[in-house]
């Protein structure tokens, strides 16, 4: 808020008002101007005595520690008395003398501090005075009279800016006290409400009347008052305090809500008054509670899912596995003994059941990442990822793929799923290449807490509108002709990251390549101890 604008100003009647409630006559400014005409050139000495006084009190001597400064202030000091004699008390004079006061509110200089100058220019005055005889001693009597009116007009203008600063801080402050979305209380240290805002009547139900002088107490819900006496030892001394507890309402209903205490100190550091805020989270608690059943509802569903697919592709396998042998039986015994419809009948069959095999497998293997389960241990993605190539010896050597490999880091994790997330992606950079050999560079980053690893490939690429479906259990961009697999892979890659904290991304363009991002969570201080 602007100093000008912290104070309001004052009308041609008030100013006309004032002055002529200190009597200043035309013979008091006539007086003034003669004065200050023969004081012009001679120094304020006495300004430095002022300031060396100014520094023996702790509270002043905080706001002038730096020279530069205090010269600065010095400066204005003396055009302020200066300009104190000159005899013009307009309009641009009130505005002065009221910027001043509103200045030091701002700054936190008390009016007793600056008052006291006034003791120093007198002395000042009186010494320049006799050192420049007047005509008469009632033409000096006249002359200090006419000092100590103007004198006084300045101190009431600046002391009235100093308070209406104050003023217009409390009513700034009072409608943020009624406007705010909680309630809050002022109380004294006897724990009596003296201000209520209205949401507190609104919550509680108590008009505002009522409220005043109760104890806080009468808030609280009776199974908490007695643990609320121990907090309170604690507020007492100044420390705040906040938490959850039960409020109770004038009808006797109890409600939850979040409560945040505070005392307000003097400067002495004495406390002289209690701040207590409250919100009632009732609504924020059913929400919660029907979150946290909804939680458990999806995880027991997402259990019961996962252990359905297990169970109905594991009893599947057997079945299909007699269809698949008889299928392939007749293949071989049949082949060319029959017409060639039946010839393609079987091998649509035998393909099928091959097939479909395959796809249980896959979806046994989707559905174990949540069933089959190991509880995380510190690990090497150094051996993980070991591991993975060992596996892939086979298909690296065949197709010529060249691979790029960091030292990597450890986490706390399943070695097993890890493993396969590690087979899944390089089997596909190695299956979805172009002309040329795959070239597979793995790299490593890390923030505060988590590990960027990054797969890059320079196979096929992949279209950006398709970045979210290649996640998705059994989604292909291609022909089983072009690609064979069931596109499980990556799905399975998502499910085993998400398991240990971590997300799976992709970066690519046709023809360009494609990066996959892994983040994974760094090893926690306390899981290493344990």
């Amino acid at each position: 808020m602007d100093d000008l604008h912290s104070v309001r100003a004052i009308s041609d009647q008030e100013l006309s008002d004032r002055l002529a409630l200190i009597q200043l006559s035309a013979r008091d400014i006539e007086l003034l101007k003669n004065l200050h005409v023969r004081l012009k050139d001679i120094r304020m000495d006495f300004l430095d005595d002022f300031y060396v006084q100014m520094l023996q009190f702790d509270e002043t001597s905080k706001l002038l520690s730096d020279p530069e400064q205090v010269e600065r202030l010095k400066t204005k000091q003396a055009a302020y008395f200066e300009r104190l004699i000159e005899g013009r008390y307009d309009h641009d004079y009130v505005k002065d003398r009221v910027q001043i006061g509103a200045t030091h509110h701002r700054i936190g200089l008390k009016p007793q501090w600056y008052i006291g100058a006034y003791h120093f220019y007198l002395a000042w005055l009186f010494e320049q005075m006799q050192r420049t005889p007047l005509n008469e001693d009632k033409e000096c009597y006249e002359v200090l009279l006419a000092v100590i009116k103007v004198i006084l007009f300045d101190i009431e203008l600046a002391i009235d800016a100093y308070f209406q600063a104050d003023h217009d801080m409390l009513r700034l402050m009072a409608q943020v006290f009624e406007s705010n979305v909680e309630g809050v209380l002022i109380s004294d240290t006897r724990g009596r409400i003296l201000h209520a805002n209205r949401k507190v009547s609104s919550i509680a139900g108590y008009s505002h009347e009522e409220l005043l002088r109760l104890p806080v107490t009468t808030l609280l819900a009776p199974q908490e008052r007695n643990m609320f006496v121990d907090y309170w030892r604690g507020i007492k001394v100044g420390s705040p305090w906040q938490g959850e507890t039960y409020l109770q309402k004038r009808d006797g209903k109890s409600f939850p809500a979040w409560v945040n205490v505070s005392a307000v100190m003097d400067d002495n550091n004495q406390v002289t008054h209690f701040v207590i805020e409250f919100s009632d989270i009732s609504a924020y608690r059913l929400a919660q509670e029907a979150l946290q059943q909804r939680t458990e509802e999806l995880a027991r569903s997402n259990k019961e899912l996962e252990q359905f697919a297990y169970v109905a592709s594991h009893d599947l396998q057997e079945p299909l596995r007699m269809v698949a042998s008889f299928t392939q039986l007749l293949a071989r015994r049949y082949e060319g003994k029959l017409d060639a419809d039946a010839d393609e009948f079987i091998r649509y069959a035998v393909d099928g059941a091959t097939r479909m095999q395959t796809l249980i497998n896959d979806l046994l293997a989707y559905s174990r990442v949540g069933t089959r389960v190991k509880p995380f241990e510190a690990m090497s993605l150094e051996i993980v990822l070991q591991k993975a190539l060992d596996n892939l010896r086979l298909a690296v050597e065949e197709s010529g793929a060249e691979i790029v490999r960091p030292t990597l880091p450890a986490i706390m994790g399943d070695a097993v799923q890890l493993t396969q997330l590690f087979q899944n992606l390089i089997a596909n950079a190695i299956k979805f290449r172009g002309e040329a050999s795959p070239k597979i560079n793995i790299s490593v980053s890390c923030s505060d807490d988590f590990w960027r690893v990054e797969l890059n490939d320079n196979g096929i690429g992949i279209a950006p509108e398709f970045f979210e479906r290649i996640f998705v259990i059994f989604q292909r961009l291609h022909t089983k002709e072009d690609y064979p697999g069931t596109g499980i892979g990556l799905a399975i890659c998502k499910k085993i990251v998400e398991r240990h904290g971590g997300t799976i991304s992709v970066e690519s363009e046709p023809g360009q390549g494609a990066t996959f991002i892994v983040i994974l969570p760094k090893i926690k201080s306390e899981e290493v101890n344990q």
